[in-house]
């Protein structure tokens, strides 16, 4: 009897973590399109800066990383600027979801004045860089993630 009693809240506990795990949001990307930035200083080399809030990004640098990889992966294929001849690079950023970084959700950044809002203000937000640059015949890609080193993803440049 109280081995069948056993089973039971073996079950039960298994049933209650299984529902409770499926209850774990996913990270969600929001992608701050009005934030993007474009550094056209120097006409035949153009610059472009995205930024991506990430609503709780997974603790695990590993699936962390390959999941900003997939999402910037999705991004290129719609993206059309590496095609333009003066765009030189890309520039993915990324910074966690919080209380701070939200106001970016609705806002730009200010950067003039007492009032000063911008989002590299938040560091302790700070996740990763995703980069790419347009070099002879290709691009290289390469990540950034937080206080690791940079990590080559592709590398089709012509040497």
């Amino acid at each position: 009897m109280k081995y069948l009693q056993s089973i039971k809240i073996f079950i039960l506990c298994f049933l209650l973590l299984s529902i409770m795990s499926c209850d774990q949001k996913k990270n969600e990307f929001i992608s701050l399109d009005h934030m993007t930035f474009i550094n056209s200083y120097y006409k035949d080399s153009v610059k472009i800066s995205y930024y991506v809030l990430i609503d709780h990004p997974d603790p695990t640098d590993k699936i962390l990383k390959n999941e900003i990889i997939q999402y910037v992966k999705k991004k290129l294929q719609n993206n059309t600027s590496l095609k333009e001849k003066n765009t030189a690079s890309l520039n993915f950023v990324f910074y966690k979801k919080t209380d701070n970084t939200s106001y970016f959700i609705t806002h730009k950044e200010n950067s003039g004045g007492l009032l000063s809002e911008e989002i590299s203000h938040y560091q302790e937000d700070y996740i990763a860089n995703y980069y790419v640059s347009k070099c002879d015949g290709g691009a290289t890609e390469k990540i950034y993630l937080y206080s690791q080193p940079e990590e080559i993803l592709a590398n089709s440049c012509k040497k």
